[in-house]
């Protein structure tokens, strides 16, 4: 008889909830949806800025390319141009050399041509014999013929430093040419490299404006959470009232009077399938949670995933680092929520109420995760993470 009185209240509960709850339900679907556009916008922003920063990444190190191309560039113009200072310190040291041995023979011809022929016959007939006479006759010709080659021997000299210089100033006139070129390069870089920096700095507005937009939206989800639990603990307040129950003292009313069901086929209703449990663990992957607030049942992607218990889904969608993601509320049992993370497909919609042991999605990998698997999730009290508890002390093994 008292179990008869105890399922016709829990009736009248469930009514009263329904009544207490379901605008709240409606409202936070709605605000789900607004937020998931929100979120949505905001990842585009995000994957355009992370291409416009990579850009502009590319920019700068093309900048950085050109200039050390324009250094090196720089250096061998400067080299260049001390090699063509040498040679010019040479051309003039040779220039004074044949300026000076001109000098030498111009004081020759003309202390001969003011002394006329005598000296040569003076020079000549003051030998001692006739073969001391052709000696000096052969020193004479030997002088004015070496004078002449070492002029021709300096001019040669010079004409080649000349040229060499020559073909360093052309060296160094391509040089700068390529340098000029370079500059130019450089500074259509630097305006394409400032341009995108720009649109980076741009889309990191956008997404800071986009972010509080998203912000806002959890916010209103969050305050309208707090009314949908409000209102079950009032009716579960009301219930136990009735029932004689001190549990209207508890903050957040939940029932555990019967386990929830396993939400895989039970050929996985095992501890070895089980790769991560609840609590403190090292983490995964970058991204995860190093307090794990579920249990991860490793299965292949495509297993079917079963509701725990009966309720309404909350949440049918995409969430973040859980991938496609699914939550129920159990409001016959009060503030007490199921999830299931990293779907790789999704069978209810939000608004939809489910049954115990039905269908309602396909495992996968989606989201934060290191394999195929199912991560679920008990919340007892509400549906904010901070309300997780260990699945394992529901559904038993």
């Amino acid at each position: 008889m008292r179990k008869k009185f105890i399922s016709l209240l829990t009736l009248i509960i469930f009514v009263a909830t329904m009544v207490g709850t379901s605008v709240y339900a409606d409202e936070r679907s709605e605000l789900v949806e607004k937020k998931n556009e929100a979120q949505n916008e905001l990842n585009e922003i995000k994957s355009e800025k992370s291409s416009a920063q990579q850009a502009a990444e590319e920019a700068t190190a093309a900048v950085e390319s050109v200039q050390t191309e324009i250094d090196k560039l720089t250096t061998e113009i400067n080299e260049l141009n001390d090699s063509i200072s040498q040679k010019e310190k040479e051309i003039e040291e040779k220039e004074k050399e044949l300026q000076d041995r001109i000098n030498q023979l111009k004081k020759r011809l003309i202390a001969m041509y003011v002394e006329g022929e005598t000296s040569y016959l003076d020079f000549l007939l003051g030998s001692s014999s006739y073969i001391d006479m052709l000696a000096n006759y052969d020193a004479l010709q030997q002088i004015t013929e070496a004078d002449g080659k070492l002029i021709d021997k300096v001019t040669s000299e010079k004409e080649e430093i000349e040229n060499a210089k020559k073909e360093l100033e052309e060296k160094k006139e391509k040089v700068s040419q390529a340098k000029t070129e370079q500059e130019a390069k450089q500074k259509e870089l630097k305006t394409a490299q400032a341009e995108k920096e720009s649109l980076v700095a741009s889309l990191t507005e956008e997404e800071k404006k986009q972010q509080a937009v998203v912000d806002n939206f959890n916010a209103q989800i969050r305050a309208v959470d707090a009314q949908i639990q409000a209102a079950a603990k009032a009716a579960a307040a009301a219930a136990a009232k009735k029932s004689g129950s001190s549990s209207s003292s508890s903050s957040s009313w939940v029932d555990t009077s019967t386990s929830l069901a396993w939400p895989l086929p039970s050929r996985y209703r095992s501890y070895s399938y089980i790769t991560s449990y609840f609590g403190k663990r090292k983490q995964p992957t970058a991204g995860a949670s190093t307090n794990h607030g579920a249990i991860d049942i490793g299965i292949s992607s495509g297993t079917p995933v079963y509701a725990a218990e009966s309720g309404r889904v909350i949440i049918a969608q995409w969430y973040g680092g859980y991938g496609k993601f699914i939550m129920i509320w159990h409001y016959n049992r009060g503030a007490l929520y199921t999830a299931y993370g990293h779907l790789s497909s999704i069978q209810v919609s939000t608004g939809q109420e489910v049954s115990r042991g039905q269908q309602i999605a396909l495992s996968g990998n989606t989201g934060v995760s290191t394999g195929p698997h199912l991560h679920f999730e008990v919340r007892a009290g509400g549906s904010a993470s901070w309300n997780r508890v260990d699945p394992l002390s529901y559904v038993g093994l």
